[in-house]
């Protein structure tokens, strides 16, 4: 794809990192997670926020849609995976079965199971409708970055920053087998469409393609200069997008592994990405606390419509927190000038 084809459009979503995105099934709201705190859901269509959801005590690492889409899960510093109803932002269910930092969640295709994967090493499984803990699993002596469910909802693979994937069974909890990935910490894991394949961001750039039946790497992606954050398939499966800590995000082509266009404008690194339902567009969250919508398709007619609303939400916000500032400084009393060496001895008196 010729560099021309893409163009983007910002938004400043947040007021510290955004760490974790998603997008609804139907690609009409967007839901971010970031370090100050709060998860968004916003429309896509108008790039204003709907919802701000507070109850996290800290940084927010992760955000998924139910795949009814009606719902959200999250998960963060506080240790707690939390629910969340989509239409009205009312907190569902929290709870803690974590000792340590919650980096990962995903739902089961299916709907009823939740993952969650943390610092701890540990993988907890939650019912959706209550919350219930349904099983701890314990195998990884290191971070578990990415839990990911496979398309039936029988598997659940887990990427740790111990080099190693794990797949587990998800009636058992027993695990199916384990797969090094030499010398390499897993930032992010991510199943193919069709369930045979796995998709890896890793810890020294590269992006790694794994046949899960018989456990061999199909080839690796070099193509960033730091951390690859997160790496994930198109809905067709023809195309790979990851975002780095070198700014970028890069789109390959999934079946020869080339690289076929480098996205560039985020000034800081690129966490998280999701594709559109249609392929069509991107979107990313980045250190730089702001999500950038992408158009991967030069020809597409939605795409105007959709940068202008960003653009007048962003100049919108940007002129209500100036009048803000400005509203502050007239109700904050004004200090006069600090008084010289014989003003701080004399009482400024002569």
């Amino acid at each position: 794809m010729p560099a021309q084809h893409w163009r983007s459009v910002p938004r400043t979503a947040a007021t510290d990192t955004i760490y974790g995105l998603a997008l609804s099934p139907d690609g009409q709201r967007l839901a971010t997670a970031s370090w100050d705190s709060l998860v968004k859901i916003w429309d896509v269509a108008a790039g204003r926020a709907e919802h701000q959801l507070a109850g996290h005590q800290g940084r927010v690492y992760t955000v998924r849609f139910h795949p009814a889409g009606n719902r959200i899960a999250s998960g963060g510093t506080d240790t707690t995976v939390r629910l969340w109803d989509v239409s009205s932002g009312a907190a569902l269910w929290s709870q803690s079965g974590h000792s340590s930092l919650v980096y990962s969640v995903d739902f089961q295709p299916q709907g009823g199971l939740l993952a969650s994967g943390s610092e701890d090493g540990t993988i907890c499984i939650w019912q959706v409708a209550d919350g219930m803990l349904v099983r701890t699993i314990e195998g990884h002596p290191q971070y578990v970055q990415g839990v990911v469910f496979s398309p039936d909802g029988t598997r659940l693979v887990s990427g740790s920053r111990d080099c190693t994937m794990a797949v587990w069974d998800v009636a058992s909890g027993e695990e199916l087998t384990r797969i090094d990935v030499i010398n390499n910490g897993i930032n992010s894991t991510q199943f193919s469409p069709d369930g045979s394949r796995l998709l890896l961001s890793n810890v020294d750039g590269s992006v790694g393609l794994w046949d899960l039946e018989n456990g061999n790497q199909i080839r690796e992606m070099e193509g960033h200069t730091y951390p690859a954050w997160s790496a994930i398939f198109s809905p067709d499966g023809k195309r790979i997008a990851s975002g780095s800590a070198d700014k970028t995000i890069v789109l390959w082509d999934a079946a020869s592994g080339a690289e076929l266009a480098r996205l560039t404008g985020h000034q800081k690194d690129v966490y998280c990405i999701a594709f559109s339902p249609d392929g069509r567009w991107l979107f990313s969250g980045s250190v730089d606390r702001q999500i950038r919508a992408w158009s991967l398709d030069g020809q597409d007619p939605r795409w105007e419509t959709l940068s202008a609303a960003w653009e007048a939400a962003e100049a919108e916000d940007t002129r209500a927190a100036a009048e803000a500032a400005i509203a502050h400084a007239a109700q904050t009393p004004q200090q006069g000038p600090a008084p010289g060496l014989f003003g701080r001895l004399f009482g400024g008196k002569r």
